[in-house]
């Protein structure tokens, strides 16, 4: 895989396209692991992978010893700084983008 095609798999997920979207409209010559490990690999979360995670962290969470919990907490909280950074970017780019087209 080239650079350019790795850029923009990276942003598409920034921007938060599931990356079976990113695959399957965009880079269907990759197979699907190729693009998970570039987003990954970058490290980077789809938006609905990132849910993902901390639902199924939120359903552990109750089974799991008070040591244990703290961690999955902890990760709970990484999680949705995560999310909300990349939220807080996206709602930069759609002022950015009103703006031009305001002009």
């Amino acid at each position: 895989m080239d650079k350019r095609d790795s850029d923009k798999i990276v942003q598409l997920a920034r921007e938060g396209k599931q990356i079976s979207k990113i695959w399957e409209e965009e880079f269907s010559q990759y197979d699907y692991w190729e693009v998970y490990v570039e987003v990954y690999g970058a490290g980077e979360k789809s938006s609905v992978g990132a849910k993902r995670m901390i639902t199924n962290r939120l359903n552990k969470l109750t089974s799991l010893p008070k040591k244990e919990q703290d961690d999955v907490i902890s990760e709970i909280d990484e999680l949705v700084c995560y999310l909300y950074s990349r939220y807080k970017e996206s709602q930069q780019k759609l002022d950015d983008i009103r703006a031009t087209l305001n002009r």
